[in-house]
């Protein structure tokens, strides 16, 4: 069964790699089942399931493993893409599913902006919140940082160096913009299917009047600034131990 699972990635270092993601993974649900545990123990408060989002009184942090999970699909179809460009040897196929990659990578380094919830909870030990949320926001940027190195990876075995590196900074500054309007403007992925006028009718105005949203449209600037100088950092530590076509 190792074996298996194994033979679907790359080479060895990969396969780590997203070992280490589902450790990562496995321990931020953990996080949130003791925090189930302990406030059932120490709350006297009626329990209250009828709410997901409450439980005696305290909110469950749920929407992290929700919005975990969103992070797992840009990654997972990043690992995919070069076994399915192989299989299929159709770039509109490929073109199709790097769409639906970047639609979803967004929610991969979303999580961050779930420290805006941050705040004394008792019974809850502020820390152990922060700690909680710190450490899915970090499994949520790990699994977009390899997801668009994935990608990169595929681009400059066909493409000049220079167009990837385009391509990933294209992906930044979508991916940071995508976090904006769904934190502020609380669009999801899918809205482009379900409700694609609406979406875009919105996105157009900010376009054209961003000064209308400055108060909130900064976040999406710092957010590539500091999306940007992660990804550089993690790509030159790559790339410093092995080069990209041996990673």
């Amino acid at each position: 069964m190792v074996n298996q699972v194994q033979s679907f990635f790359r080479n060895e270092k990969q396969f780590r790699l997203f070992s280490l993601l589902c450790l990562s993974t496995i321990f931020n649900l953990l996080l949130v089942g003791v925090r189930f545990y302990y406030v059932d123990k120490h709350s006297s408060e009626i329990a209250n399931m009828g709410y997901y989002g409450m439980y005696r009184g305290t909110p469950t942090f749920l929407f992290l493993v929700w919005n975990l999970f969103l992070a797992w699909i840009p990654y997972w179809i990043s690992l995919s893409i070069e076994k399915i460009y192989v299989f299929t040897q159709s770039f509109l196929k490929v073109g199709i599913c790097i769409s639906v990659w970047l639609l979803f990578l967004p929610n991969a380094p979303y999580i961050l902006t779930d420290l805006l919830h941050l705040k004394s909870r008792s019974p809850i030990p502020h820390w152990y919140d922060l700690m909680m949320i710190v450490s899915f926001a970090w499994t949520g940027l790990m699994l977009g940082l390899f997801s668009l190195y994935e990608i990169q990876l595929f681009f400059q075995k066909r493409v000049k160096s220079i167009v990837a590196w385009s391509i990933s900074i294209g992906a930044i500054t979508l991916c940071s913009f995508g976090i904006y309007i769904g934190r502020y403007l609380r669009w999801n992925s899918w809205d482009v299917l379900t409700n694609p006028i609406h979406l875009f009718k919105e996105i157009g105005y900010i376009v054209l009047h961003p000064f209308a949203y400055a108060n909130t449209l900064g976040i999406a600037v710092v957010l590539f600034g500091f999306l940007l100088i992660t990804y550089l950092t993690m790509a030159t530590l790559i790339s410093d131990t092995k080069t990209a076509s041996s990673y």
